[in-house]
């Protein structure tokens, strides 16, 4: 999900905010905006249906027909595997909201499964721990970006994108074994029967991705659609594809418009030493062939390593979500603070001056920051979503590992978009 996990790439070991680091120390949620000194106190959404564990890495979107709100997220429960405090096991689900986000139900159905096996033996990158034969394995479903798409035809319009990976012998394979996936749709709903689409990989994808039997047991066989870090052939104002070449990509965020489709990732980019971390973005006409390296244009780096520290982090954010309200575009974040075991700091709103461009308000180089929303100092909370005019303002994930047995929260912070 939009949490903790650790990634190795080939060559080097990064930290991949996934789900959260077990052995943080969290507590409830407050939120704060840098606009006001004081806010109402957050509110935890909670209901009935999710997994054992709770919830976390909320999307939003709303229903034009019906003004229907819609949450996709991630649903965490025990594995099979492992006990809680050493892992997890986590799927995608589907809620909605008829009273504009005053409360929530889940709907009943999986959007994206969670897979466990024995797998193995397994080939992996030389700086992976070997997957032996026999070995106990989740496939991930988590990070989850839910968007109604107006261009597309009508079976298309509904489309899901999320983070699918290996989790084996108490290690996520994010390079070797992971992609993200697709789903399209006519309703919401209809999601959880579509086909799932392997949509792209990145660097370090191993060759065995594509067996739906043994070894490997991948949920969904063949390669992917394309690899968005090498096919790619066009970009927007001279952004460099170059710059993707050895991405390794997590956390998708999808954006839709009434003329494009647009999608904020996740990329670690496996070429320096350590890995460096950015948020990247991508552009495709409507009506957008989601499904063709073609269609997307690179847009360039979103965020870099150096916008960090402002914001509280020590090296990159993640978690991206671009949004929309009075007009304009606003990208929301998660900075990372690696110097406490890589956790996630809240969340951070930037405007987008153009959207088409990689071009945020800054003031004398510096991010302007337009509001903030922060969970429990020194816990691990985040991967927010927004959406223009909801009850409770933006959503924020927190992590409570004291708090039993839900340990994974979504509340709403009372902090509103601008």
């Amino acid at each position: 999900m939009k949490h903790s996990n650790w990634l190795q790439s080939r060559g080097t070991a990064l930290a991949l905010i996934g789900l959260c680091a077990a052995l943080l120390a969290c507590g409830g949620g407050s939120s704060s905006s840098s606009n006001e000194e004081t806010t109402s106190q957050p509110e935890r959404i909670n209901f009935a249906g999710a997994g054992n564990l709770g919830i976390f890495d909320p999307s939003l979107a709303r229903d034009p027909a019906s003004n229907r709100l819609w949450m996709s997220y991630s649903s965490v429960e025990t594995s099979n595997f492992y006990p809680p405090a050493q892992y997890w096991a986590v799927s995608i689900r589907l809620a909605f909201s008829d009273d504009n986000g005053g409360s929530w139900q889940d709907a009943g159905v999986e959007l994206a499964t969670r897979d466990e096996n024995k797998v193995g033996p397994l080939p992996v990158g030389p700086a992976s721990p070997a997957i032996a034969a026999n070995s106990g394995s989740i496939w991930q479903s988590e990070t989850s970006t839910l968007r109604y798409d107006p261009g597309a035809p009508t079976g298309e319009r509904w489309k899901l994108l999320w983070f699918q990976y290996l989790h084996a012998n108490q290690h996520s394979y994010f390079a070797d074994y992971s992609w993200i996936a697709l789903k399209m749709a006519a309703t919401p709903l209809e999601l959880a029967t579509a086909t799932p689409i392997k949509l792209f990989g990145g660097a370090g994808l191993q060759p065995g991705n594509t067996n739906a039997g043994a070894p490997v047991f991948a949920p969904i066989a063949g390669m992917p659609e394309f690899q968005l870090n090498t096919d790619l052939t066009r970009s927007i104002g001279g952004a460099d594809r170059a710059e993707l070449n050895l991405c390794i990509f997590a956390e998708p965020g999808l954006h839709t418009t009434a003329s494009a489709i647009y999608l904020s990732i996740y990329c670690a980019d496996a070429s320096t030493t350590p890995v460096t971390e950015y948020l990247v973005y991508f552009h495709c006409s409507s009506p957008c062939d989601i499904t063709v390296a073609a269609s997307w244009e690179y847009i360039g780096r979103l965020l870099a390593p150096a916008d960090a520290p402002a914001a509280g982090a020590d090296h990159h954010f993640q978690a991206p979500a671009l949004v929309q309200q009075n007009g304009k575009t606003y990208l929301l974040a998660t900075p990372v603070d690696t110097s406490t075991g890589d956790r996630y700091n809240g969340c951070r709103l930037y405007e987008l001056i153009d959207i088409n461009s990689n071009q945020l308000r800054r003031n004398g180089g510096n991010l302007e920051e337009i509001t903030r929303v922060d969970g429990d100092a020194g816990t691990h909370n985040g991967a927010c979503a927004a959406m223009t005019d909801i009850d409770g303002g933006i959503l924020l994930s927190q992590f409570s590992p004291t708090a039993s047995p839900e340990t994974f929260r979504i509340f709403k912070s009372q902090v509103v978009l601008p």
